[in-house]
């Protein structure tokens, strides 16, 4: 009966600590995504509608702004400081958007602004981020009525030939998909065990 009772005591403190461990796993693993959100500019460009000849249009747009994007964005050290480049660059930005329709013949306008705005998860397949709050460079085609195309401008997610990189190792796993849920006890015992 003793044992009995010693062992349902010794269960309930491991499911207790097991709890509590799955509790702050979860925990750091908001934080890092928060993290992500706070350091990550993305572009999000609404085509005027679903139209096959409109959907091709928002590329093309995409295309130009991707090209006059500015190479001191690549340079910036941080979320804030890509997004004072960005901001800085706007009319040249705007100007490109526009460039783009004329040259498609279409007399749509493209509105661009920098704002933060929500986003849901998103794997991209090469990468994943996930939901919240994020700095946003958006373009706006038209009505904007038509389905989104977003990427990420900072770090250069979707800009070709660039090496994009977070400022730590779980946001980069968080983003990248290589995030390991690791525990501090269990590291100790496998260290301890392996000598």
């Amino acid at each position: 009966m003793f044992f009995t009772v010693q062992r349902k005591l010794w269960a309930n403190r491991i499911l207790a600590a097991a709890f509590v461990l799955t509790v702050l796993a979860a925990l750091g693993r908001a934080f890092t995504a928060q993290q992500v959100c706070r350091d990550t500019v993305r572009l999000h460009i609404l085509a005027n509608s679903d139209t096959m000849s409109d959907q091709l249009l928002k590329l093309q747009v995409r295309d130009a702004v991707l090209d006059a994007l500015p190479a001191a964005l690549a340079d910036a050290p941080d979320a804030e400081a890509a997004a004072a480049v960005l901001r800085a660059n706007l009319p040249r930005l705007q100007y490109a958007a526009q460039a783009a329709l004329r040259q498609a013949h279409s007399t749509q306008t493209a509105r661009l602004r920098l704002e933060r705005c929500r986003f849901s998860a998103k794997d991209y397949g090469t990468f994943a981020l996930p939901a919240g709050q994020y700095t946003a460079l958006r373009v706006e085609l038209g009505n904007a009525a038509g389905h989104n195309w977003f990427c990420v401008v900072y770090p250069a997610l979707c800009v070709a030939g660039a090496t994009p990189r977070y400022a730590t190792g779980a946001q980069n796993a968080l983003v990248f998909g290589r995030y390991q849920l690791r525990l501090a006890a269990w590291d100790a015992l496998q260290k301890a065990l392996h000598r």
